[in-house]
């Protein structure tokens, strides 16, 4: 391969890598939608995109912000699926004090008229803080304007005061330091006597106890009383509406939550898998090897992109080059213990599917593993006939596996015996871990 082929294919595995980053960590949402607009005397503090949500779930996302006969225009892309009505309420709503804004609506009522592409809905104002820290700085001018003009001089005069005795109080203190500690001598000889009237007077005790006892139970009865809604301690206890209204509060506190682990914690839900395989093609007497990288955003989907056939043209038959360095690039589909896969399978179109009956097909391990492919590679053939594949592989440890695949079944059978190796971003992470605490230890 020339250095211009070499360059290009690094220049096309950048470009597609680039895409596949922008796939997986992107916001797009292929969803039909419709617009609305809702209009705020002030959007200060609100981002362009961001997003829209009835009772805390994401159903659109900004458009655009526009300035509209003095007022910010702000029109909504909603999920055609939500319905809004005439009555429905937007409003400018905060994660936190210093949290990122978004939009808030109260979708109304079904019984008035649903609102439709280019519709505007009603808008409830709120304060943004440059407003609210406005307000505070001018009360503390306030407070410091009253100081200098002696206003509230007689506060002020007092407080003085106070400062002036806490320091007469406290050089007092230094003062009778003898003092206190002779009292304190006083309390321990004091303790001492006392737990000699203790030992003389055991009887006595025992009565006091026997009478806090009777006391308790006394109380014990009383909170009876209050549990089974007795009495008006027991009603406002016992109050179904305040226990609803307690639970509504926590609800919205754990839902506040769940939207910042949400939000945060996106990125460390993708999961990396580097994988490489020694293949040996018994038919031909070649060895091959393969390394790509797989994307799990979630357990249900998969991106894969690597090169199969990997070798130095230089090295290899002219008749074999052809041959060499193909590209793989697929997506792919889980069920539990089913997938399946589409895209380009050394440099071909093609299809493949997999199928783990002992672990879930998204386990990072899996003990039985069976998979076939169909893809079209003509230069291996002459009638021109799809490349079908099929194979088997056994788990030896979590990143170790073995195993055989068919090719060319429908013409020439080249069986293909191989080893794959797999390593996780955790088992990395586990071995930069490992490799910390040996360098530690070493020192």
């Amino acid at each position: 391969m020339t250095n211009e082929s070499k360059l290009g294919l690094f220049v096309t595995l950048g470009i597609i890598a680039v895409a596949v980053s922008i796939m997986l960590l992107g916001n797009f949402d292929f969803k039909s939608k419709y617009t609305i607009n809702a209009y705020f005397e002030n959007a200060s503090g609100l981002p362009k995109k961001a997003k829209v949500k009835i009772a805390g779930v994401d159903v659109g996302h900004i458009k655009n912000i526009i300035l509209e006969n003095e007022k910010a225009k702000i029109i909504l892309n909603i999920s055609s699926g939500v319905k809004i009505y005439s009555d429905g309420v937007a409003k400018i709503v905060a994660t936190g004090i210093i949290g990122t804004k978004y939009i808030e609506i109260v979708p109304g009522t079904a019984s008035n008229k649903m609102l439709t592409d280019g519709d505007s809905i009603k808008t409830l104002g709120s304060s943004s803080i440059e407003d609210m820290i406005a307000g505070v700085v001018e009360q503390v001018n306030k407070v410091l304007k009253n100081v200098s003009s002696g206003v509230n001089e007689d506060f002020f005069k007092n407080l003085s005061d106070t400062v002036k005795n806490l320091k007469k109080v406290s050089r007092t203190i230094a003062d009778k330091e003898k003092e206190i500690a002779q009292i304190i001598n006083n309390f321990n000889k004091f303790s001492g006597d006392l737990a000699e009237v203790t030992s003389q007077n055991k009887e006595d005790i025992r009565k006091i106890v026997l009478e806090i006892k009777k006391v308790s139970m006394q109380l014990d009865e009383f909170m009876t009383k209050i549990n089974k809604g007795k009495g008006t301690i027991g009603t406002l206890v016992n109050d179904e509406e305040m226990a609803t209204e307690l639970k509504q509060t926590v609800s919205s506190i754990k839902t506040t939550v769940d939207e910042l682990k949400a939000t945060f914690g996106k990125a460390s839900r993708l999961e990396i898998d580097w994988e490489y395989m020694y293949r040996y093609d018994t038919r031909a007497e070649k060895s091959y090897n393969d390394f790509g990288i797989r994307f799990r955003p979630n357990p249900n989907k998969f991106y894969y992109l690597g090169i199969s056939n990997i070798a130095n043209s230089k090295d290899v038959l002219p008749e074999d080059r052809e041959n060499i360095n193909k590209l793989d690039a697929l997506l792919g589909f889980r069920s539990k213990y089913f997938e399946i896969y589409g895209g380009a399978i050394r440099s071909t179109g093609g299809l493949g599917a997999g199928f783990s009956p002992y672990n879930p097909i998204a386990d990072t391990y899996r003990k039985l593993y069976f998979n076939v492919e169909i893809f079209d590679t003509n230069s291996q053939t002459t009638d021109k006939k799809p490349n079908i594949a099929a194979g088997a592989r056994l788990g030896v440890f979590h990143w170790l596996y073995a195993g055989v695949q068919a090719e060319n079944i429908t013409s020439k059978t080249s069986w293909m015996p191989y080893v794959k190796v797999k390593i996780t971003d955790k088992d990395i992470s586990s071995l930069f871990g490992v490799a910390s605490i040996a360098a530690t230890g070493s020192k």
